[in-house]
Order: structure tokens, then sequence, then C-alpha cells
């Protein structure tokens, strides 16, 4: 009769699996009883609509300029081309309107918000190029708070782009590369909301956007359309709201434990050791981690190899510059690397070194084993 080998079974899959199990049982229920007590006795239609809202906003915006012997304005308005070093400062008028078919409780706040967003420039399309530098600033912030079927709110401010871009200057002299910068401009609306025993929170944004990496600007505007929400019987809450909230909670926590549990089962053990190891550091430090798809003329730099991805993280710390990073081998090899002047440091991840780091380990692993058994052959 053939002998079940337990040093095959792995113990760790085993109370994986009966986790999973567990898991996936707690996570049914609670689905269960949430479809059972959100489940909407009618369709969402125009006959069961509690209440209909509408959400509105602008910035408006004039482009105030320095004494110059070209423009004699002192201002210029909206959707015009404007040359930066003229422009002085811009002001900025923001408007929030709020409007329902009938009185409602609402409570949050509405900001103005100044971002600076700065970009490692490897393309002319902006949204491929991977952001190095942000920095936000909350100009203004204002309590929203009545209960009525109507409210607006305005504000005027004056935003001076000379401290902007400074930052974008000593910026770019310690990396020494190309940057593209913008400035956004932004008024944020966030609020929680209560009508006929229904309850519902939203938000409203527009902004604009002002680049600081060209001689001639035009300044864009964002997210200027109406937002209209209906709130409808079935946001009416069925059940005791306290207990509603602890069963959602739970939901979540539980498929996010079902997530990583299957994560542990299925994907981790078939990953490379070179994946684990780049997974890990792109995932602990990606905001100090800049990707480039171009490939780094290393023989244009003193090179100095780091051993220990700690050390060039301390380093990029200390020196306030961003990690570069390339795949150089995809899927084999990566370089992690700072530079400093003339100076290239550079931390390389490889899978023929990690490779040859594990069969060590095991070899020794082996090597102790044996070792131990002839000891207890011995005795």
């Amino acid at each position: 009769m053939a002998k079940l080998d337990l040093k095959k079974i792995d113990p760790k899959k085993i109370i994986i699996s009966f986790l999973l199990v567990i898991a996936l049982v707690v996570q049914f229920s609670f689905l269960s009883y949430l479809f059972r007590a959100i489940m909407p006795q009618s369709d969402e239609n125009e006959d069961n609509v509690i209440m209909s809202y509408t959400q509105s906003g602008n910035l408006d915006y004039k482009v105030y300029l320095k004494q110059n012997e070209f423009i004699d304005d002192e201002y210029l308005g909206e959707n015009e081309a404007y040359i930066l070093d003229l422009i002085d400062h811009v002001s900025v008028t923001s408007l929030y309107n709020f409007k329902s078919t009938t009185k409602t409780n609402v409570a949050g706040t509405n900001k103005l918000v100044a971002t600076l967003k700065v970009y490692y420039k490897e393309s002319n399309d902006r949204n491929e190029n991977p952001e190095v530098m942000t920095r936000e600033q909350i100009i203004d912030e204002k309590v929203i708070n009545f209960n009525d079927d109507t409210y607006s709110t305005i504000g005027s401010y004056d935003i001076y782009l000379n401290d902007y871009l400074n930052m974008v200057k000593e910026f770019q002299s310690e990396v020494k590369i190309s940057l593209d910068a913008y400035l956004e401009i932004s008024m944020q609306s966030e609020f929680q909301g209560s009508v006929g025993g229904a309850s519902y929170n939203d938000d409203y944004d527009t902004l604009i956007s002002i680049p600081l990496s060209e001689s001639v600007v035009q300044i864009e505007k964002q997210n200027i359309d109406e937002k209209t929400e209906k709130i409808y019987e079935s946001d009416l809450v069925k059940t005791n709201q306290t207990v509603m909230s602890y069963i959602v909670i739970a939901n979540i926590v539980t498929f996010i434990i079902i997530c990583l549990l299957l994560r542990k089962l299925f994907v981790f053990t078939n990953k490379t050791s070179y994946e684990r190891t780049l997974n890990k550091i792109l995932k602990n430090y990606d905001d100090i981690i800049v990707n480039t798809s171009t490939i780094l003329e290393v023989n244009k730099y003193k090179l100095i190899e780091i051993e220990e991805f700690k050390e060039i993280l301390n380093l990029s710390r200390e020196l306030l510059l961003p990690i570069m990073n390339y795949e150089v081998i995809k899927g084999k090899e990566t370089w992690f690397y700072v530079i400093k002047d003339d100076i290239l440091y550079r931390y390389v991840v490889s899978l023929n070194k990690l490779e040859k780091k594990k069969d060590e380990k095991q070899r020794s692993k082996k090597k102790n084993k044996k070792e131990e058994e002839h000891k207890a052959n011995n005795n």
C-alpha cells in the first residue's frame, strides 16, 4: 500500500486553501444579505424619483501683465495666447452652483486648489510622460452647509506664477533632465446630503491648466459641463443603517482577503525571483521612481555600482533626486540609477544574479542536510 508522502504537501497551501473556502462562504453570505436588503421593489424611472439636482461651476480668469513696451492693456481676457514672461498674475473667479427640485440637507466643502505638476518630457504627448513632482496648495476652503433647494458660492483670487516657475527651475537644475510643467487651478466641491430618508454624496470639479514650460501659453479649461443626478426610492435605507454599514465594510474586507489569498495561491508561485524583486521595489517606492523608455549612455558618466537598493534609496533621499528606472532586458535585467552632475550611481536587478544566489542557497541547504543525516547515522 502506497504511503502518502507528507513532505510533498505544502502546509502553507493547505492553510491558504482552507482559509479561502471559509472566506468564500462568508462572502456569499454577505452578498446574499446585501442583495435582499437593497434590492429595489421597482425599477429606477421618473415615477420613482425623490429628487434630482444639478451642479455647475466655472473658473473665469483674467491674465494681468507686467509693464512692458509691447502691450498697452492692463490685462488680457480668456482664450488668448499669452507670453509667459509678461504675465504678472492670473486673476481667477470661482463660481459654484447647486440646484435641486426640492429642499435637501447638504454639508461639505468647496476648495480652490493650486497643483504644480512636473513631468519628465519623453514625448510631446503629456499623457505619455511620467510625473516626477507634484506640489499642492489649498488657496481657499469654504464650508458648505445648507438646507435649501439652491446654493451658490463665489470667490476671487490672484495667482502669482513666479513662485511656481522658480520651483520648476530649481528642480530642473538638480535633476538635469527635460521637464514639462503645468499649474492646475481647480475648484473642488465635495458633500454629503440627505432627503426623504435617503442619503447620498457627490463631488464636482472644474479646473484651468496653465503651461509653465513654454514661451507662449494658452490656458485650458476642463470639466465645465453641468452635472445632474437623481435620487430614487430605491436609495432609501431599508434596514438599520449601522448594521448595513458594518455588513458593507465586512463584505469589502472579505473580498480583499479573498483576492490576497488567490494571489498567494496562484500568482505569486508563478513569478520568477526577478519579477518578485522588481515588483516589490516598484510597488514600495513608486513615488520616487521614474520609468524611462530610452537607455542611458553610460560612457558619458563616471559609473559607481551600488550593491543594495537601500543604498541607492538613501542616496536619492539625501540628494533630493528621483531614481530613474529602465528595463534593459525584458524580464531579465533592470537598472535603477541616480545622476548627480557627471556621476552615475547604478543598482542592477538581474535574473542571472538572483538565480545564482538561489542555487547557492539551495546547495548550502542540501549540504547541511547531508551533514545532519551523516551525523545521525553515526550516532
